[in-house]
C-alpha cells in the first residue's frame, strides 16, 4: 500500500523524503507561498508507536520543514491501521489526519482535516477501490485462509501469556498434599452469594483444571482471539474478552443454583466463547454476503465445541452458551456503531 501511496503523491508532485524511521514516510510539496508535508504512518509493517515516541518523531519532522525556510506549511498525517485507537494513541485532537483502514480497504477523512490535501482524496479512494476488487478476485473467499500477523494482537497474547504464567504460579505454590489456590479463585455460586467473594468471577477466568485444560483453552485463543483482537481493535476485543467472560460466570452461577449444584468453576473457556460468538458477529455484520464459508467456519467450531461440551462430563456448558451469546451481541453492536460511523466519515 505504501508503494501506491508514493505513486499517487509524486504524480500529484510530492517529493519522498527518505527518513531512517521503520514505518513512517514523508512526502512533500514546495512551493513559493507554502510547503504541504504528508506524514504516513503504517502500522501494517508491525511498528507500533506509542503517543510521546510519535510526538518526539513529529517534532523532528516539523524541526526539517522548518529548517527549510518556509513561512507557511500544513502537515496532513495519514495512519494506516486496523486499530480504532490509532487516532487517539498518536495524536492530538488540534492535528490534520486521515486513517486508512486496511482490512475494508477504506479512507476516513475526519473533520480537522486541511482542505489543502482534498486533492488526494479521489485517487486514495480509487486505488483503494483497485485493491479490494483484487482481493475479492484473489480471495480465496475466507479471511481464515489469510495469514494472521499474531504480533500485532498483543492484547491476545497477552491474555495467553498471563493465564500461563498464572497456571505455572498456582502448580508450583500449590503441591500435592497442599491447600490448593485454585480453590480460593475458583467460581463457587454460594461462596458469592453469600459472602460476597465477587472477585471469583473474574479470577477463575484465569485458573485451569490441568494441563490439558489450559492446553486446549489457550490453541482455540491463540486462533480466534487474534483475528478477533485486528478486526475489532485492541480495546474493544478487551471489552468482549472479559465482559463476555463474566457474564458467562454470571450465568453459570444461576444455572447451578437453580439446580442446586454445589461445584466450582474455572477456566478461559466463557471468555474464549465469547470471542468466537463476537467473530461469528463480525462475519455477520460484514462478512456474510462474500464470505460464506467464515460463517459456516465460525459456527462448526462452536457447535462442535458446544457438542463437545453437552456430550462430556464436567463441562460448565451454561457458562458456554452464556459467553457465546453475550459476545456476539456485544461485538454486534460495537461492530455496528464503527461501521455506521466509519461510513458517515468517507461520506463527508
Amino acid at each position: 500500500m505504501i508503494n501506491s501511496l508514493n505513486e499517487i503523491f509524486s504524480l500529484m508532485q510530492y517529493q519522498k523524503i527518505t527518513l531512517n524511521i521503520p514505518g513512517i514516510f514523508l512526502n512533500v510539496k514546495t512551493s513559493a507561498k507554502s510547503t504541504l508535508a504528508i506524514v504516513t504512518v503504517d502500522e501494517q509493517s508491525g511498528n507500533i508507536y506509542t503517543k510521546e515516541q510519535f510526538e518526539n518523531i513529529s517534532l523532528q519532522i516539523r524541526n526539517f520543514i522548518q529548517n527549510n525556510n518556509c513561512l507557511r506549511y500544513r502537515f496532513l498525517y495519514i495512519i494506516i491501521s486496523d486499530d480504532d485507537n490509532c487516532i487517539k494513541r498518536l495524536l492530538s485532537n488540534d492535528v490534520s489526519y486521515w486513517r486508512i483502514v486496511p482490512c475494508a480497504n477504506r479512507l476516513m477523512i475526519f473533520e480537522t482535516a486541511c482542505d489543502d490535501f482534498l486533492v488526494l482524496r479521489e485517487p486514495i479512494e480509487n486505488m483503494l477501490l483497485q485493491t479490494s476488487k483484487k482481493s475479492d478476485l484473489n480471495d480465496s473467499t475466507s479471511i481464515f485462509d489469510k495469514e494472521v500477523n499474531v504480533r500485532l494482537a498483543v492484547m491476545n497474547i497477552g491474555i495467553i501469556v498471563l493465564n500461563v504464567i498464572i497456571f505455572i504460579v498456582i502448580s508450583i505454590l500449590s503441591p500435592p498434599g497442599s491447600d490448593d489456590i485454585s480453590d480460593k479463585l475458583a467460581l463457587d455460586w454460594t461462596l458469592v452469594i453469600n459472602h460476597g467473594e465477587f472477585y471469583r468471577l473474574l479470577t477463575c477466568m484465569f485458573v485451569h483444571a490441568g494441563i490439558d485444560h489450559i492446553y486446549n483453552n489457550m490453541i482455540v485463543l491463540l486462533f480466534i482471539g487474534s483475528y478477533f483482537e485486528l478486526a475489532i481493535g485492541r480495546m474493544n476485543y478487551i471489552i468482549v474478552y472479559f465482559s463476555s467472560g463474566i457474564i458467562a460466570g454470571l450465568t453459570s452461577m444461576f444455572y447451578n443454583m437453580s439446580k442446586n449444584n454445589y461445584v466450582q468453576s474455572v477456566g478461559a473457556s466463557g471468555a474464549i466463547f465469547g470471542i468466537i460468538g463476537g467473530m461469528t458477529a463480525i462475519i455477520l455484520v460484514k462478512y456474510f454476503h462474500k464470505h460464506n464459508l467464515d460463517l459456516k467456519k465460525i459456527i462448526f467450531i462452536a457447535f462442535l465445541s458446544l457438542y463437545s461440551g453437552f456430550s462430556s462430563q464436567g463441562v460448565d456448558n451454561a457458562a458456554h452458551v452464556g459467553g457465546f451469546i453475550s459476545g456476539f451481541l456485544i461485538s454486534f453492536i460495537i461492530y455496528s456503531i464503527r461501521t455506521v460511523k466509519e461510513k458517515r466519515n468517507v461520506s463527508k
